[in-house]
């Protein structure tokens, strides 16, 4: 089942984060990721109280499943870039599953 991620983007050092981006996307690949989404916000629809307006960009990635994405995302080729990606923005990261349709409560 598909593994998504998401990266809530505030560039804080626009030269680092270049640096960052030079590097990331072969990463990505290398694990069988697929770069979905790169853009920036337009505007909030609904809930704009509840939205963390300061994240101005947008990352979906998506993996064929979670184990490949968790691998990609400890591997010694990100980890060395971690720290780049720290220093450039604010990133706030999270990893969905896919939808399967099924609501416990």
């Amino acid at each position: 089942m598909p593994a998504y991620l998401t990266g809530h983007i505030r560039i804080r050092d626009v030269q680092k984060w270049h640096e960052y981006l030079a590097q990331v996307d072969a990463t990505i690949t290398a694990y069988g990721g697929e770069i979905l989404v790169r853009g920036l916000q337009a505007k909030v629809l609904t809930n704009p109280s509840k939205f963390d307006e300061g994240f101005e960009r947008l990352v979906v990635l998506r993996f064929a499943d979670m184990a490949a994405l968790d691998r990609w995302y400890v591997s010694n080729e990100y980890a060395r870039l971690k720290p780049i990606r720290a220093a450039a923005a604010d990133v706030t990261v999270v990893t969905y599953s896919a939808d399967i349709h099924e609501i416990k409560g």
